[in-house]
């Protein structure tokens, strides 16, 4: 009885997924594991936020200034949390990382038919990951490779994915551009289905657009920044969060950053396309050597709003 069971739960959470883009499923792997990328709309192909570049474009790591450990936890809707941590080792010309990025939700509750259920199950998503970047002259380049587990009712599969990017800097590291593959690979069959890894292609930009100081007896210093974005799934991802989703299209994602004298950050990013989180905020406390970061995503479809807390230490 336990098949029937596992599949009539499945494809109504399947459905469920795709009206409402819980995250859930491994297109978690889409899903901005920290609280800065969420708060920038996921533009940071191009943008050093820290390890979190793990999962986004691994030859970031090596550009960061100093090495750094980054813990977020996300309140997604419908009951979802994601946790992440990440510590990024970096040295003169190369950084090594490790991080960890799970995605749980539980409370479901398995009926074999009319009446009272069978008991309750849980769902999660775990990535174990490791990246490596170099850097020679003005570019850099990195690979990640993740070890993947997921688990619905008494079922589990496991798998591997890959990753891997190269980042330009021009104009004394004021312009960034930049190219990255996610997550190429493979997964067991969950049951007698193995799920499709959402693989995708991106090139990303990043510019300092201006410096001014603030009027007044503080004389703030004050650096804007603009993030951009564009990318593309290889293959069609059902539970992408795009309403209407064509495979052969790319999105756009575009952000804007205000650093605050190196003491306040201020983020906001939007999506374009079809999708039910358009727009994004955040703000960042910086007090050496800890950075504090919140984002906040509102669903444009009325299923609620996400929230996620991050904490970085540099050292």
């Amino acid at each position: 009885m336990k098949r029937p069971i596992f599949v009539l739960i499945i494809l109504f959470f399947a459905a469920d997924l795709t009206a409402q883009d819980t995250g859930s499923g491994l297109d978690f792997l889409n899903i901005g594991p920290s609280s800065r990328l969420l708060s920038i709309s996921e533009a940071s192909t191009a943008v050093t936020t820290g390890p979190s570049a793990i999962y986004t474009n691994p030859s970031l790591l090596v550009l960061e200034e100093v090495s750094s450990l980054d813990l977020s936890y996300t309140l997604w809707i419908a009951d979802v949390y994601n946790q992440f941590a990440a510590v990024n080792f970096r040295r003169n010309r190369s950084a090594f990382a490790l991080g960890v990025y799970n995605s749980t939700s539980d409370g479901f509750l398995a009926f074999s038919g009319p009446g009272d259920s069978a008991g309750e199950f849980s769902i999660g998503y775990l990535s174990i990951a490791g990246a490596a970047a170099y850097k020679f002259g003005p570019f850099s380049i990195g690979a990640t490779g993740q070890y993947l587990r997921e688990e619905i009712f008494q079922h589990r599969a496991n798998g591997y994915a890959l990753s891997g990017g190269i980042t330009a800097e021009f104009l004394d590291r004021r312009l960034r551009t930049a190219f990255a593959v996610k997550n190429l690979g493979n997964m067991e069959s969950l049951d007698e289905i193995s799920t499709t890894l959402p693989a995708t292609i991106n090139a990303g930009l990043s510019a300092d657009l201006i410096e001014f100081v603030t009027p007044g007896a503080n004389d703030l210093p004050v650096l804007l920044s603009l993030y951009a974005d564009w990318s593309k799934p290889i293959e069609d991802n059902p539970t992408s969060d795009y309403n209407v989703h064509d495979p052969d299209e790319g999105f756009i994602s575009v952000a804007l950053n205000a650093d605050i004298a190196e003491l306040f950050y201020i983020q906001g990013g939007y999506r374009f396309g079809a999708t039910e989180r358009p727009i994004s905020f955040g703000l960042g406390m910086a007090i050496e050597p800890v950075r504090i970061n919140y984002a906040i995503v509102p669903f444009s479809t009325g299923f609620g709003t996400v929230h996620s807390f991050g904490l970085q230490y540099y050292f």
